[in-house]
């Protein structure tokens, strides 16, 4: 008996073993003779190879072998920047998922971005010559102030909290508000024709749309897409937006999978929380740049987690100053909190909530989903995560399930 590649499988071969497909159920018994029908179906139901009377492929020992190399070197590239896992079941589970994630794209691609990697330097870079550790809550309080000046929260947020709060409003007054925001309107649309939603014709009317999405998420969508917008001019040099963005993404899907996962209330919020976790540090890039690069060249060269480096130097982290931002705004309370928390989830006056944006922000740091400028992982809060109550088991079902969502929801909120 021998394992041969679904590729070199011939007409007339016949099984030494029940023929499977990747989730378990038999498709073929032993001793059926393979036809051409048959080899055409496995490659469409993803049978990589059988085991066939007679034969054996050579090929597939050569494969094994290249699978094993690279499944040891993307468990030491994932290592250069994930929190050791220890002897915990969960944070050894994210770390099996990101290993065999890494070494499936060196199979394919030969190597993995550069950025990706922690690169020490050679020598201690100086320390900002501003501190910022001077500026206490002051500075944090200046920033936010200043920022609120600078731009506005655009309005179709608040308009359509406030109509959808009023008793009288209906699908078509919440319409009216969406189609003055042509980006919103795009958004919305791209969002509620998505696989996520998965309807089998196309929507084209906003009420019809707005009645499908829901007022919850709407408003979501509405204030993710403002906070896009009010954040786009960040000079490229400072930070790559696509990645922050799409880390930012990739953290709310995650958020939102995790959240439904546990059977949480209004997993929208969540969402959202994910998608702004990481928003105070754009205003750092916005107006203290030449800190935060400070602080990034910090922690690359003490090998720890950026927002560590940004309380180091300026005497606060960016998850505070985004959650006094998003009070300056006057966005819900448990949205703030949420990003507030998502570094010290404990600390927290929910904790299993929070640990809901702090796992998925560890999921996307360790799976490299798009960046935000922190290169090191944080720890895990392993005490909110137990809080949480997810079994290890679910994280790789939790993974699959955003990784279907992540680039269509990207697409939706980013032009």
């Amino acid at each position: 008996m021998g394992r041969v590649s679904v590729r070199s499988l011939k007409e007339g071969m016949v099984l030494e073993a029940p023929l499977r497909t990747p989730e378990g159920r038999v498709i073929l018994g032993a001793g059926a003779a393979l036809t051409d029908k048959h080899i055409r179906m496995f490659k469409i139901w993803g049978v990589t190879d059988a085991e066939v009377e007679g034969f054996e492929d050579e090929s597939l020992r050569a494969e094994e072998a290249l699978k094993s190399e690279q499944l040891a070197r993307a468990a030491a590239l994932v290592a250069r920047w994930a929190p050791p896992p220890g002897e915990d079941p969960f944070l050894r589970e994210v770390t099996r998922i990101a290993t065999e994630e890494m070494a499936t794209r060196l199979l394919k691609e030969g190597n993995v971005p550069a950025p990706w990697v922690p690169q020490r330097p050679e020598k201690a870079p100086p320390l900002p010559e501003e501190r910022g550790a001077e500026l206490g809550a002051g500075g944090m309080r200046e920033l936010v102030r200043h920022q609120v000046r600078l731009v506005s929260f655009p309005a179709v947020y608040f308009k359509l909290r406030e109509i959808i709060d009023s008793p009288v409003s209906s699908a078509t007054h919440i319409a009216e508000v969406v189609g003055k925001d042509p980006g919103l309107t795009v958004r919305l649309l791209r969002l509620v024709n998505s696989s996520f939603y998965g309807f089998p014709t196309r929507i084209d009317s906003i009420p019809r749309a707005v009645a499908i999405i829901g007022t919850n998420q709407l408003t979501a969508l509405a204030l993710a897409v403002s906070a896009v917008k009010v954040f786009k001019g960040v000079p490229a040099k400072f930070v790559d937006m696509e990645s922050f963005w799409e880390h930012s993404v990739a953290c709310g899907v995650l958020a939102r999978v995790i959240a439904f996962a546990l059977r949480l209330p209004h997993e929208e919020r969540f969402f959202v929380a994910g998608l702004l976790h990481d928003i105070g540090r754009l205003i750092l890039f916005h107006k203290v740049p030449w800190l935060l690069t400070g602080a990034m060249e910090q922690a690359l060269w003490q090998e720890r987690p950026l927002f560590e480096v940004e309380t180091q130097i300026l005497g606060f982290h960016h998850a505070a100053l985004g959650e006094r931002l998003m009070a300056e705004w006057n966005i819900p309370e448990p949205i703030r909190a949420l990003v507030g928390a998502h570094h010290s989830p404990s600390e927290g006056e929910n904790p299993g909530e929070a640990a809901v944006v702090h796992l998925a922000d560890l999921l996307t740091g360790v799976l490299r989903w798009g960046t935000s400028g922190s290169v090191h992982v944080p720890e895990a809060d392993r005490g909110a995560l137990e809080v949480l109550g997810l079994a290890p088991e679910a994280l790789e079902s939790v993974v699959a399930q955003a990784r279907r969502q992540v680039a269509e929801i990207r697409r939706a909120f980013l032009l």
